[in-house]
Formats: structure tokens, sequence, C-alpha cells
């Protein structure tokens, strides 16, 4: 795991430096929308920020130490993550909270273009690896990489409905 995470992170490090400039979250329609009720399945809106001010940020991390690494604890387990973040708001064109039939709960990243491609190149070389969903700073959420994901879909599971919330309240800033 070690072999491959190095090459990764430099890979990932000098290949989003480039990309980091910052775009709305949503499409200009869904701007305009109300908050989503609690429970609902509808895209959130939220307002454009500043550029200089970043959100959402997903850290790839893995489980071995290393010293270009952050340590984070995860709630009982620590993870080393990458300082800079593999993706931010800027490669997302939507954030849509989901309940499942089952009642399991989640929060579905949808990628733009150039997104989608980081995604795939991130989950295509970091199995087993993880992703740290931030907001605002403080970490909301982490998610095992288990397969390449090429729609540029991420759903990132989450403890209840009303962790799903607050999250998506982290993002709207309230």
């Amino acid at each position: 795991m070690k072999a491959l995470f190095k090459p990764l992170a430099l890979t990932l490090v000098m290949g989003l430096a480039a990309c980091q400039q910052a775009t709305p979250l949503f499409d200009s329609e869904l701007a305009n929308q109300q908050p989503t009720p609690r429970h609902s399945n509808a895209p959130v809106a939220m307002a454009p920020k500043p550029q200089a001010e970043t959100i959402i940020t997903l850290h790839l991390a893995q489980e071995n130490a290393e010293p270009s690494l952050i340590a984070v604890d995860t709630g009982g387990t620590a993870l080393y993550a990458l300082p800079q973040p593999v993706l931010t708001q800027a490669d997302m064109l939507r954030v849509t909270p989901v309940t499942a039939p089952d009642q399991h709960t989640f929060i579905l990243l949808e990628m733009n273009q150039n997104g989608v491609a980081k995604l795939r190149s991130i989950t295509q070389q970091a199995q087993g690896h993880y992703l740290l969903l931030s907001v605002q700073g403080q970490l909301a959420t982490v998610t095992q990489i288990g397969e390449t994901i090429s729609d540029g879909r991420l759903l990132i599971g989450t403890q209840n409905a009303q962790h799903s919330q607050a999250i998506l309240k982290l993002m709207q800033g309230r």
C-alpha cells in the first residue's frame, strides 16, 4: 500500500495544484431554490462563496503513517491524510442528501467534467484507501475507496438523516 500511495500522492498534488480555482457548486437554476426540508432527496442549493474560501474538501488518506502525511483522528481510528485536498467544491456540480429504501442515509456528490476525471483517477489508483469529507474545516464523514468510480457520482454514507442535514447546513454556511 505504501508503494502505491507515494506516487499517487505526488501525482495528485502536482496535478491538483493547477486545478484549485473555485467555481459555484450548483447550476444557476439550483442556486435559487430554497433549502430542502429534512428527509428530502432533492439537491440543496448554496450561495456562491468567495473564490479564496474552500468549503468542501476531500482528502485522500491511508492507515499507515508517513512523514509527509497529517494524522487525523476519525473517532477511534487514526488515518494519515495528504495535506492538500484531492477534490474541492470546484470539482462538484451538486450535492444531494439520499435516503435508501432501507433508511440508510448518504450524501451524493456529483462531479463536474473536471471532477469526474479526478475522481476516476483517484478511485482507480487508491482502492483500499480513504476519502475524508470535510466541510468548513470540520471532518464530516469518512468513506473507504472500494472500486473505480467512473460516472462522477460519489455516494458517502452518513450516520442518519440528521447527520446528512447537519453536513448540508455546514455547506450552506449555517
